[in-house]
């Protein structure tokens, strides 16, 4: 068993559906597992300097998508705040509303995420590497501690 659990000390979590346009103001919550995957490629890239993916987390990516996870998720509720955003001119008639969605979360242990694989002893050491570094899951403002 791998597991991870992502606490969200600001009570948020941005991630848009996949297929889903920002503006429409929906949440993927849980998220998806390939969203999972992303942010342990992108961690690799942000804090340990990769400059390609190494292999041993390219065995950690396969191991993990080999199975799907199972999640143990706090209650979150759907919210949204609204901005209009200039376009270029000082018209104030010409502005574009934008949503900002996003799930309000407990503060704290809020997304428990359990793979049914045992990892390889490679793959083991790509994720004692990159789940302490990460910083956020789905946007930048969805800051995670794992």
């Amino acid at each position: 068993m791998t597991r991870v659990v992502f606490d969200f000390p600001l009570g948020r979590y941005h991630a848009t559906p996949w297929g889903n346009h920002v503006n429409e103001g929906l949440v993927e919550w849980p998220p998806s597992p390939w969203r999972i995957l992303r942010t342990l490629l992108a961690t690799g890239f942000s804090k340990l300097g990769w400059s390609a993916v190494p292999a041993a987390a390219a065995r950690l990516i396969t191991e993990l998508a080999a199975a799907p996870p199972t999640f143990g998720v706090a209650r979150a509720t759907a919210s949204h705040t609204r901005h209009w955003m200039p376009l270029n001119t000082l018209d104030v008639d010409k502005r574009s509303r934008v949503l900002d969605a996003f799930a309000r979360v407990p503060i704290g242990p809020a997304l428990d995420v359990r793979w049914p694989v045992e990892l390889s002893p490679d793959a083991e050491e790509a994720w004692r590497a990159l789940v302490p570094r990460i910083g956020y899951l789905g946007r930048a403002e969805s800051v995670v501690v794992g």
